[in-house]
């Protein structure tokens, strides 16, 4: 079944931190960083790995020498990848204690299908958000301590994940910022519209990340049926070139 709102949760911390979505953001942003460095050098320029090469492992080598020359044409070494950086997500949304336009307002004790469910007030929900930011219990360190004889209380010494529920996205991340913006206040002072900006990094040591790593694969073989034997032609290396030669 399809999601209609997101979440950014924890189900497992101790207490549980689970954030509704009061509406849907307003804006998310991604971002994904590989690390390259130069190559040491340039190298000397011949076919020494076709000479190197046996077999189908010529035509190889003959690719990776022509390769070679581009750096030399160019004079600029070649980039090799070292490793890649955590995505991060940015979200902007707001969070709001008055009763929606759109929406019934209940009378005393009768509650409408569809009212506010934040009940006037928008304080839990940025007290969950704030608890991302905070050292929280984790059950495992003390098990751990329990489990080796150490049997003293472990005091929280990090934030919990905090895992992103959203359209496609299902990410356990880790909260890196958190930007809280009251726009208005009550007569008594109490938050009556907030704000929020929040910033995510992947937390890659997850199952998440693998399942998501599956999905992406899923999803680029369904992109294939979006194409037609056009695509593949002038995607294929080369394509300009001979378009520009033979003028078509």
């Amino acid at each position: 079944m399809a999601r209609t709102t997101g979440y950014l949760a924890n189900v497992l911390n101790v207490p549980p931190l689970i954030f509704r979505f009061q509406f849907h953001p307003e804006l998310l942003t991604e971002k994904k960083s590989f690390g390259y460095r130069e190559s040491n050098d340039f190298g000397k320029w011949d076919f020494d790995q076709t000479a190197s090469a046996t077999g189908f492992g010529n035509v190889f080598g003959i690719v990776d020498d022509l390769k070679e020359l581009g750096s030399r044409l160019v004079n600029t070494k070649a980039l090799e990848a070292e490793t890649g950086k955590p995505r991060t997500f940015a979200l902007d949304f707001a969070l709001d204690a008055r009763p929606l336009p759109d929406l019934p307002v209940s009378q005393p004790g009768v509650p409408v299908e569809g009212d506010d469910r934040f009940g006037g007030r928008i304080e839990p929900s940025l007290a969950v958000l704030r608890s991302f930011m905070n050292p929280s219990w984790d059950p495992a360190s003390d098990l751990l301590a329990w489990v080796t004889g150490h049997k003293g209380f472990c005091p929280p010494v990090k934030p919990p994940v905090c895992t992103l529920k959203l359209g496609g996205i299902d990410l356990d991340c880790v909260m890196t910022d958190l930007n809280i913006k009251i726009t208005k206040f009550k007569p008594d002072l109490t938050p009556e519209r907030a704000e929020v900006s929040v910033s995510l990094s992947e937390q890659t040591h997850s199952l998440s990340t693998s399942l998501d790593a599956i999905g992406r694969l899923v999803e680029v073989a369904k992109s294939y049926g979006q194409l037609d034997g056009s695509d593949w032609i002038q995607a294929a290396p080369g394509a300009g070139l001979v378009q520009n030669i033979f003028e078509f």
